[in-house]
């Protein structure tokens, strides 16, 4: 009678505290109780479309309508799924177009990660950036991680010319959600031509000490690849 008793008032928790919030993710791990009622009641709440499924043990208490549950946004679901401590940004051609570098639309958001690409998701690419830890260790806030991004797709992702482009991240340089220490910390991870872009773009936004402290590439080929995308704008 005593499991009894502790799996309905365990379904009866889940339910109350589903029903009664607002738009959210609910993971098994945020209720109290024994996980296989709390599995239960989630799955019975989505069966009942009062939750949406998003991958195994995570779901979204959403909108109703009479289409159905809304859909949250994809980083609000990959960051519930991975973490909170993840440095997570925008890549590709939504990482310059977010920049205001580019006039192309992603069909989907892509996002890029430090850790192995998660699976499960839906509407949105995630790039995994294993090999870049120095971007989770500086604790870099998404739009320094974008900025990142941006240095690194430069040739393939970049509408604007290059005057335009190293202004314009220069002028990001200037936000408080960008700091240049943080970016130098990061960069000791970073591929050598993102290293040496951003050398140069500190050094044109007038950051000449800290763009010493970015490791620079060892082979000058290297290094003339990396800001040919620059061409005399450095």
């Amino acid at each position: 009678m005593r499991t009894r008793d502790t799996t309905y008032s365990t379904a009866a928790q889940v339910r109350n505290q589903v029903l009664r919030s607002g738009e959210r993710l609910w993971a098994v791990e945020d209720f109290d109780g024994p996980a296989s009622a709390v599995s239960n009641e989630l799955r019975r709440l989505v069966a009942r479309g009062e939750l949406r499924r998003v991958r195994r043990g995570v779901y979204w208490r959403g909108t109703r309508s009479r289409f159905g549950m809304s859909a949250p946004q994809p980083g609000d679901a990959l960051r519930a799924i991975i973490g909170p401590d993840e440095a997570i940004g925008a890549t590709g051609w939504h990482a310059t177009n977010l920049l205001g570098l580019s006039t192309q639309v992603a069909p989907l958001e892509a996002v890029a990660v430090t850790r192995r690409t998660p699976t499960g998701l839906v509407r949105v690419q995630v790039v995994s950036r294993a090999a870049r830890s120095g971007r989770r260790k500086a604790k870099l806030t998404g739009l320094e991680v974008t900025f990142l991004e941006v240095l690194d797709g430069w040739e393939h992702y970049v509408e604007a010319d290059a005057v335009t482009a190293l202004d314009r991240l220069c002028e990001l340089l200037t936000r408080s959600d960008i700091r240049v220490t943080r970016l130098v910390q990061a960069s000791v991870t970073e591929p050598a031509a993102v290293r040496e872009r951003l050398r140069a773009v500190l050094r044109h936004a007038g950051y000449e000490r800290q763009a010493d402290r970015v490791q620079p590439a060892r082979d000058p080929r290297t290094r003339a690849r990396a800001l040919n995308v620059l061409g005399t704008a450095a």
